[in-house]
């Protein structure tokens, strides 16, 4: 069996130790993908671009893939079932909606809401008015 290591640099290289082979990874997958989603409750999914028409049902948990629309791609969409995936998404999200509250926490605290400014921003001026 080859093992297989990666970088956060997106290197790779794998070893086969019973040969003693080794090789890499040529191609990158992630940019043959458009947008992911992940489905926070099941529904009915449409895709439309040009003629090309595809649909299908999502649950709950599932990771939706989009495709570019190139012609080698016979699928638009494709779903991703993962656990982890799922969980870094969500870590994601809770991290990005922590910070999204310490920046307006910080910011209502402060006599200007665009601080910090000038005093001569509109925001100043309006209430010295």
């Amino acid at each position: 069996m080859k093992t297989l290591y990666l970088t956060s640099s997106s290197a790779n290289i794998w070893v086969d130790t019973e040969s003693g082979e080794t090789g890499s990874l040529d191609q990158i997958d992630r940019y043959d993908i458009r947008n992911t989603y992940l489905i926070e409750e099941p529904m009915h999914v449409v895709y439309q671009s040009g003629e090309t028409r595809e649909e299908m049902d999502v649950k709950k948990g599932d990771i939706l893939c989009t495709f570019y629309t190139r012609d080698a791609f016979k699928n638009r969409l494709g779903i991703i079932k993962s656990k982890e995936w799922k969980a870094n998404v969500e870590a994601y999200r809770k991290a990005e909606q922590k910070a999204k509250e310490e920046w307006a926490k910080k910011h209502a605290e402060e006599d200007c809401p665009t601080a910090p400014c000038c005093e001569d921003c509109d925001m100043c001026n309006l209430k010295a008015a």
